[in-house]
């Protein structure tokens, strides 16, 4: 019989580190909500099949947060408010703001109380008087319940009983539901630790803070991903930092869990020759994990894949590898795989997508079944955030893969431990290449103006500690003199390595750009505050002004008419586009993060009787369908696009479109207009749009008239690609594109007209 295909699930637990090490508050709710909703769900799914080997990777930092919460030993503002007996109108403000952040699609619209109270809200516009003391209660009630998972508010007889009664609550049922949070965040641990004991499970760790271990042991190894990358202007250059995140991580794994671990995935899959030689180091580590762009470049190779994803020659990738020289293996994961669990399967039928899936590693094991060797295929992501877009929290999809994954004799799931023990890894590498799972690069953490002004005050934050540790460090100061430095000096680390995460630097990517980005510049600044007072040294002036704000954003308003006199494929005149405004892809949908995108840029502008769009791709689309909605302000009806996670405050009123182009690489190309129908469908129409494709870039060129677009009207543009899953990447990702006409007076804009038209994205958060 041919060789199974194995299969190693890694699943990234992880949250920022939102402690003020010194006041010990934390400033977001996300590590109390994802233990109620997610952490815990996941073990229990797992513990339901038995046969099922995963991998769970559980950062560190994330569980000292956990224990602080399971002590009640941690609150944050959503707790407090929620706690508070009596409302001020700062609080009201603050829950109209924050208590409805979840998936409004899957945890507000379904539930008939939640939805009312989110209508209330809309119609309130921020009067919070107008909004009566049962309005109150039911909100703190809905949101602390709506991020438990689904399946245990059934199961848990006292939730079940607040969600069948769906209103009028009073605080002993805001009390049973906080309580609930934190046994749960208790609960946490235990489960994965039992998992663990009895082999079902691999337990792996991260450096301690999530830091980016490349840039920490040298800012400039980022140059080895992208020669051209800005620096930050001093050098940030500690190893021996990256050294004290990793020790810290595995002695406090080996703590929680009573014994080390076997395995690291490096924060973000951040890598580097360095990174695996300081893993070396570790006599406990067996393995490291990244993606398999990182793989390409250490080879020297592209993985080709067909039109829907497959690999056409998987082998490579299906193997663990050595470099020369050192102990440690390195996998490499299959991003596309990873990628639909992460951002496509939500939109499909649960049955349907655990199909797909299997399908999937059923085509790889097909091309590698005869090889002599045994081979795994490695499924890296995050384990936390993506459920919120799905059915019923994952339940049904996870369940219905686990389920046919325990049942399919050609497929074997494996921990990457377990597979070395058995196969040992053979093949090697003679060096590895630096990178991270998002772009092979690492331009998320550095290189732009923010980011690298971060790094500076890092860098000055971190001097400061040494030249104070110098200074007092004699040994010949008395023993209370050596304690309290010893204190300090603890307190004073403790804030810099926070600091060093790599959380602060992502917000600082202008592809991150999600409404939360000054609260995490604020607690950047705090972090390194906190290492100046753990000293007794005066905080520096220029941590009281934000960092954020001089990296541009990756669009640009549509700011006059253009005057394209021809459609084409060639690198864009900027004379004619001049006017056009453009969005660029954001790397992540503010939790969820993909390795790459399809898109790479979208252009769009008018003339007096024309819309014109440029779709720029990275490589070829090739089976994956590529549509644009256009909509205008005075149709009647219209059909919503497909969005997959949507940000925000919830689904956008204006988000239907009444037109659809489709554009077609295939041979011969081709572009198509549908109108919406009256049943909610696409009707194609026969009329003609210019268009010019290249390999990478599509221009078309659309009536105005045709769409009913008159001279004082609103185009809304949304662009989005598609496979039969649904939506792979909808851009711009927050909302569609809003081409205003209009000008004061009512008069249509001229071709002499500056700063009338206008492009704003809608859905966005104002900072």
């Amino acid at each position: 019989m041919p060789n199974p295909l194995y299969v190693s699930f890694v699943w990234h637990m992880h949250q920022p580190f939102y402690k003020d090490t010194e006041t010990n508050r934390y400033f977001l709710p996300w590590v109390r909500l994802h233990a109620v909703k997610d952490y815990l769900h996941i073990a229990e799914v797992i513990g339901d099949f038995p046969s099922v080997r995963q991998t769970i990777n559980l950062v560190p930092s994330l569980l000292v947060q956990l224990e602080d919460y399971a002590k009640g030993n941690a609150t944050d503002p959503c707790l407090d408010v929620s706690r508070r007996q009596t409302l001020s109108a700062n609080d009201k403000a603050f829950i109209l703001d924050n208590f409805f952040s979840i998936n409004w699609d899957r945890f507000v619209w379904p539930v008939p109380r939640y939805s009312q109270l989110a209508r209330l809200r809309e119609a309130a516009q921020g009067e919070v008087d107008l909004l009566g003391y049962r309005f109150w209660l039911d909100l703190i009630v809905w949101f602390n319940l709506a991020w438990i998972d689904p399946s245990t508010r059934q199961r848990e007889p006292r939730l079940r009983a607040i969600v069948a009664r769906g209103k009028d609550f009073d605080r002993a049922d805001v009390a049973v539901v906080l309580e609930y949070h934190r046994a749960a965040c208790a609960r946490v641990i235990p489960a994965y630790r039992e998992l663990a004991e009895r082999g079902q499970i691999e337990l792996s760790t991260t450096p301690f803070y999530h830091p980016i271990v490349p840039l920490l042991i040298d800012t400039s190894s980022a140059r080895g991903a992208r020669p051209d990358v800005p620096l930050p202007d001093g050098r940030f250059s500690h190893p021996e930092d990256a050294r004290d995140h990793l020790d810290q991580a595995v002695r406090f794994h080996e703590h929680v869990f009573g014994r080390p671990p076997r395995g690291v995935w490096p924060a973000e899959g951040a890598i580097s020759q360095a990174t695996i030689e300081l893993a070396s180091a570790f006599p406990t580590i067996s393995w490291i994990a990244s993606d398999e762009h990182l793989l390409e470049r250490a080879l020297g190779t592209r993985f080709a894949r067909d039109g829907y994803g497959h690999l056409q020659s998987p082998a490579a990738l299906c193997q663990p590898y050595r470099v020369d020289g050192l102990p440690v293996a390195v996998y490499f994961r299959d991003q596309t795989l990873s990628d639909r669990i992460g951002f496509v399967y939500q939109q499909m039928d649960s049955e349907r997508a655990a199909d797909d899936f299997v399908d999937r590693l059923l085509n790889v094991w097909q091309k590698v079944a005869s090889d002599t060797r045994p081979r795994v295929i490695s499924i890296i992501l995050d384990g936390e955030n993506c459920w919120e877009s799905y059915p019923n929290n994952g339940d049904d999809f996870l369940r219905a893969l686990f389920d046919r994954l325990s049942r399919e004799p050609r497929l074997q799931t494996i921990t990457p431990s377990e597979f070395l023990d058995r196969f040992g890894a053979t093949a090697v590498l003679p060096r590895l290449p630096t990178g991270s799972w998002i772009g092979a690069n690492l331009d998320t953490w550095i290189g732009e103006p923010d980011q690298n002004r971060a790094w500076d005050l890092l860098g000055l934050a971190r001097a400061q500690l040494a030249r104070w540790e110098r200074e007092n460090g004699s040994v010949d100061a008395p023993p209370s003199k050596t304690q309290e430095v010893s204190d300090r000096l603890k307190r004073a680390r403790h804030a810099l390595m926070v600091a060093e995460g790599s959380d602060w630097f992502w917000w600082y990517y202008s592809h991150n750009r999600f409404g939360n980005e000054r609260v995490f510049d604020a607690a950047f600044r705090r972090h390194l505050a906190n290492v100046y007072r753990a000293i007794g040294a005066p905080v520096p002036a220029w941590l009281d002004h934000p960092i954020f704000g001089t990296t541009p954003r990756r669009r640009r308003e549509f700011s006059g008419w253009l005057t394209v006199s021809q459609l084409s494929d060639a690198p864009i005149a900027s004379d004619e586009w001049a006017g056009a405004g453009f969005v660029e892809p954001e790397t992540s949908t503010g939790t969820m993060q993909a390795g790459e995108t399809n898109f790479r840029r979208l252009y769009f502008g008018c003339d007096r009787d024309k819309l014109y769009v440029r779709v720029e791709t990275n490589g070829r689309i090739g089976e994956h369908e590529v549509a644009l909605y256009v909509g205008t302000n005075q149709a009647s009806r219209g059909i919503a696009a497909p969005t997959g996670q949507r940000r925000g405050d919830g689904p956008a009123a204006g988000d239907r479109f009444q037109w659809r182009v489709t554009l077609s690489a295939g041979i011969p190309p081709s572009v198509r207009l549908f109108q919406a129908g009256q049943d909610d469908t696409w009707e194609q129409t026969t009329d003609t749009i210019a268009a010019v494709f290249g390999e990478s870039t599509t221009e078309i060129q659309l009536e105005r008239s045709l769409i009913g677009a008159g001279p004082n009207d609103s185009l809304r543009l949304m662009a989005v690609v598609t496979d039969e899953g649904g939506a792979l990447e909808v851009l711009p990702a927050s909302g569609p594109a809003s081409i205003r006409l209009s000008v004061p007076g009512g008069n249509s804009a001229s071709a002499g007209d500056e700063g009338l038209s206008r492009v704003t994205i809608e859905g966005e958060r104002g900072d």
